[in-house]
């Protein structure tokens, strides 16, 4: 099988992986007796305000997006190398059907398993702002492909987590995660597709300009 072949075997493994982070979230929901349907707005009126309170909350992740992917800072051009490196390995013909499979999946997997469950677990365990911290502090080790994105993803934990209390829906959350994922994942994509990188740079490495 040539390396090609390999790797579009990426999409099948992320929506594997995507998918069974759901699964084990619902199954640690009903060992530790977490109520995530009281977190799901009702059909109708609740649900779509949810959906538009998520659409709206993108709008500050993408423009930290774009700040990213546009600077010209040595530690930040690192990072967009790395991402795009890892989007080209796992996605080398990637359409915009499978990107928006594996966001939605991420969307919704992620979310049921650090905000709703690990948050509200150990939320009720300590405190919710110690909750919050805890959790977004995992879902930071969880997309730690560098110290700079720990980081990344540390800051947008915490602000899926802040989003999930003040309004005690996971709804929203899920559509900002799941978009911003979609969307990111899209224009990254389109910017590697003419790039040819043969391996990931380096936290000590210094790119090319």
């Amino acid at each position: 099988m040539d390396s090609t072949a390999e790797r579009s075997n990426g999409f099948a493994m992320a929506v594997v992986v995507e998918g069974g982070i759901a699964v084990i979230a619902l199954l640690i929901a009903w060992i530790f007796h977490v109520p995530l349907k009281e977190r799901l707005p009702a059909l109708g009126a609740p649900l779509a305000l949810a959906i538009a309170r998520g659409l709206l909350a993108t709008l500050p992740m993408l423009v930290v997006f774009w700040l990213l992917v546009n600077s010209n800072t040595p530690m930040l051009r690192r990072l967009r190398a790395q991402v795009e490196w890892l989007i080209r390995e796992m996605f080398p013909s990637g359409s915009i059907a499978q990107f928006a499979m594996v966001a939605a999946l991420a969307g919704v997997g992620e979310e049921l398993l650090f905000r709703g469950t690990l948050q509200s677990k150990i939320g009720g365990w300590t405190t919710p702002v110690v909750g919050l911290l805890i959790t977004s502090f995992l879902f930071g080790l969880a997309h730690a492909l560098s110290k700079l994105y720990f980081l990344f993803a540390f800051g947008v934990g915490c602000f899926l987590g802040w989003l999930m209390l003040r309004y005690n829906d996971l709804a929203a959350p899920m559509v900002a995660h799941g978009v911003y994922d979609f969307i990111a994942l899209t224009y990254l994509s389109h910017r590697v597709s003419t790039r040819v990188e043969k391996s990931p740079p380096l936290d000590n490495e210094r790119p090319s300009a």
